[in-house]
């Protein structure tokens, strides 16, 4: 069972109000992926981290688009949409990292949220510039989930740096 974190319940709720949305759980029937969140947890211990499995188990997809026209891309655990589900791809990559979100501005640039394998059940997404190729490098925010929920709540987010 995945324990109800009231933090990330009313930031949910405020990000849905106050952005357009789309995703696979936007009407917040409760616990609807909680099954495939413990799923993940248990296949991939790391990731033990209760803010991240509560928004999880709670939305599975979400896409939130900001004020400024940059989209935010939380990926999820179900097949809302093709490229979407964390379980069509190695939980961790080859690297060790586990894609959390992506942030796109309306230039098209992308800001990519893990978290990092070797950092066992530490709340810490580390952020790169690309997921592919040769140019893969990460660095640690040193923000957890909850406080990358806030910048994005605050319209923040698109000042984060790799």
């Amino acid at each position: 069972m995945i324990e109800k974190n009231k933090i990330v319940d009313n930031l949910i709720t405020k990000l849905l109000e106050k952005f357009e949305a789309e995703g696979s759980n936007i009407n917040r029937k409760p616990a609807c992926f909680e099954k495939e969140a413990l799923e993940l947890k248990n296949k991939a211990p790391f990731l033990d981290i209760s803010s991240y499995l509560y928004f999880l188990s709670e939305m599975s997809v979400l896409i939130l688009k900001l004020k400024d026209d940059s989209y935010v891309t939380f990926y999820g655990l179900d097949d809302w949409d093709e490229g979407l589900n964390i379980f069509d791809y190695p939980v961790p990559d080859k690297d060790g990292f586990h894609l959390v979100l992506d942030v796109c501005s309306p230039q098209g640039d992308l800001l990519y949220f893990s978290y990092n394998s070797k950092h066992a059940g530490v709340d810490e997404l580390w952020i790169s510039a690309s997921v592919e190729g040769s140019s893969r490098e990460y660095t640690n925010s040193g923000l957890g989930f909850i406080a990358v929920l806030n910048l994005i709540n605050d319209e923040k987010i698109q000042s984060v740096n790799c």
